[in-house]
């Protein structure tokens, strides 16, 4: 049985950071970049709609088997993300008409995702794709999240054991990487 989802709440839905609307299953590749983007992103979380027209308008999925469309969106899934990405896909009955909604979650430990051999950014409500730089600097950074030492200041060189500082930010409470000198401490090797 499908789970119900009136049209006003899908209506108030505006395209954004986490949040990707496709009117028609037929965008699959074009949703999965998208979801690519927004798990890349600081947020690690992604939505999309399909049969959600950009405006907000709702036209419903393509008719069908709706049961198959759910499996072959899950198939593609599997076949182009890497590391292995596991989404959560559901149809909904939005009044009369039916909407696939896939959604996704990065952990910690995954440092970035691949769509199809290629990473791509969420920055707002677009995607653009990471160069070879960038996806060096964002595991740098993520990894330096996890590490648990020791750690040396690209500054001063001094070597700590761990990292202790502790800052609140508007994301909530983070690992402070600031030595005295004015340096960061990164992972040392």
């Amino acid at each position: 049985m499908n789970r119900q989802i009136k049209p006003d709440e899908v209506t108030r839905l505006i395209e954004s950071q986490q949040i990707e609307l496709k009117k028609s299953l037929s965008l699959q590749k074009e949703a999965c970049e998208a979801l690519c983007g927004m798990l890349n992103a600081d947020a690690a979380k992604g939505l999309v709609l399909f049969g959600v027209a950009p405006d907000g308008s709702i036209v419903g999925v393509e008719p069908g088997d709706l049961d198959k469309a759910q499996k072959s969106l899950a198939q593609h899934v599997r076949d182009n993300f890497d590391p292995p990405l596991a989404v959560s896909i559901e149809i909904f009955e939005c009044g009369d008409r039916h909407l696939v909604v896939m959604q996704a979650q990065r952990p910690k430990t995954i440092v970035l995702y691949e769509y199809d051999g290629r990473a791509f950014i969420r920055e707002g409500s677009s995607r653009r794709r990471l160069t070879v730089a960038e996806k060096a600097g964002l595991g740098s950074r993520r990894l330096r999240d996890t590490h648990q030492g020791p750690w040396r200041c690209d500054g001063c060189g001094s070597i700590a054991g761990m990292i202790s500082g502790i800052v609140g930010t508007d994301k909530g409470i983070e690992k402070s990487y600031e030595c005295g000198c004015g340096g960061e401490y990164w992972p040392a090797t």
